[in-house]
């Protein structure tokens, strides 16, 4: 009652208000002075407030770790034969599996033990790409050689300890031309070569994404800009590289980029590197390309050479468009029936774009979370679950749904020697068979 005697009176007054200092003005400029139905309310109703974006969730499960055959243990020392490579025990093709990561100066402190254990034994990578940053304008080899070889070194080791492959990539950036830097890549290669040219873990990738212009003098004795191609720059610096590393490291397999940013397979099919164990990188974005670079590569199959997807992402090139899932699954389809070696790129570096796998910046998780591996699903991104539920499937496996109060207080030490019925040094089992 008390609340409809309220409403009558705040009427009356408007009323009076308006009449006062209206005089003038036309009814049509008149505010409505109708109030709205107003209901009553039991003393003893209550609402709940709706949660915040920030409220905490409670605990959520982690990755646990679901493989534990070691990619090294079972395929040895890899080779290149007949555009593929091969595993120095099985004697078959092998197909690599992985992960590239980003430039390692946006990944201090996230590559450490239990991210590449993760990786391994979570996740079920056989190789780990890492993009050592060769010349950027910030943070490089160039500028601080001791910082980076050593940072290298680091994580080279503890996919060593793992039992997974590693590619390490000089990952030029500053400049597209490769040729910009040559001694420093060879300076970098010898050094790396030195320490692990008796590793069958190692892979080396000279060069990332070689494209745009160079200044030459051309017959006129006139400064002439081209574009950087295959012919003119890429396989020339190539050959100085591999043969810096062959007087070192004999065997392991060494890939080389294409012109193009890594696109012009082609053109290196048509005048090929001589030499052993030379494979050479496509790059590809799921979202923008297709039959066009596929028809490429297979050209390229054809004539002979080993193609490896070292760097692809589920998005645009930007790697900020959201991932297609559907041109990924028909591009990883594609490689597969090729038994072409692919990285995913990419992981790590503290940014939220959609090609990283993991969901860096937001409020739910800290870095210490990041860095602590076997990530939640809500970690994951769009492009992660995807390519890790991938990775998963090529191993005949899938990360379980575990409760909070299901997981155990250790993990599994890496990849022993010890574990019952271990048989890396015989023939794979079939779980491990490689590909036919």
């Amino acid at each position: 009652m008390r609340l409809k005697i309220t409403a009558l009176i705040l009427v009356l007054a408007m009323a009076v208000s308006l009449s006062s200092c209206s005089k003038s003005l036309g009814p049509e400029t008149l505010p409505e002075t109708t109030l709205p139905t107003t209901t009553e309310t039991s003393a003893t109703e209550t609402t709940t407030p709706a949660p915040t974006e920030t409220e905490p969730l409670g605990p959520e499960p982690t990755s646990v770790p679901v493989v534990t055959k070691s990619p090294v243990k079972t395929y040895g020392m890899l080779s290149v034969s007949n555009g593929q490579l091969i595993s120095s025990k099985t004697k078959q093709a092998v197909v690599l599996r992985g992960m590239s990561s980003d430039v390692l100066s946006e990944c201090a402190g996230f590559f450490g033990a239990e991210t590449v254990k993760t990786l391994a034994e979570d996740w079920g990578i056989d190789v780990l790409r890492l993009a050592v940053p060769a010349d950027s304008v910030t943070e490089s080899y160039v500028k601080n050689s001791e910082k980076y070889f050593k940072q290298t070194c680091e994580i080279i080791d503890l996919c060593v300890a793992q039992g997974i492959y590693v590619i390490v990539d000089w990952h030029i950036s500053a400049t597209g031309n490769p040729a910009t830097n040559q001694k420093k890549a060879v300076d970098f290669f010898t050094r790396i070569a030195g320490v692990y040219a008796d590793s069958p873990n190692l892979i080396y990738e000279i060069c990332n994404e070689p494209n745009g212009t160079k200044t030459i003098k051309n017959k006129k004795g006139k400064n002439e800009k081209v574009n950087i191609e295959w012919g003119n720059t890429v396989k020339p610096y190539a050959e100085a590289v591999i043969k810096a590393i062959r007087t070192i490291d004999k065997d392991n397999v060494i890939i080389v980029g294409t012109s193009d940013w890594c696109r012009d397979i082609d053109k290196a099919a048509q005048s090929p590197i001589k030499g052993a164990n030379i494979a050479y990188s496509v790059h590809f974005n799921a979202y923008t390309d297709g039959v066009e670079l596929q028809e490429k590569i297979t050209n390229a199959k054809t004539a002979g050479l080993c193609v490896i997807a070292t760097e692809w992402k589920s998005t645009d090139s930007s790697g900020v468009s959201a991932p297609h899932a559907e041109n990924t699954a028909k591009w990883l389809d594609f490689l597969e029936e090729n038994k072409i070696s692919w990285c995913n790129s990419y992981i790590g570096g503290n940014n939220s774009s959609s090609s990283n796998a993991l969901i860096f910046g937001g409020e739910r998780y800290t870095l210490e979370d990041i860095f602590a591996g076997h990530w939640p699903q809500g970690l994951l991104s769009e492009s992660g679950a995807l390519v890790r539920d991938r990775l998963l499937a090529a191993k005949g496996v899938a990360q379980p749904e575990v409760k909070p109060e299901d997981m155990p207080s250790e993990f599994p030490d890496d990849f022993g020697d010890d574990e019952p019925g271990d048989d890396s040094d015989d023939a794979p089992d079939s779980e491990d068979k490689p590909e036919e």
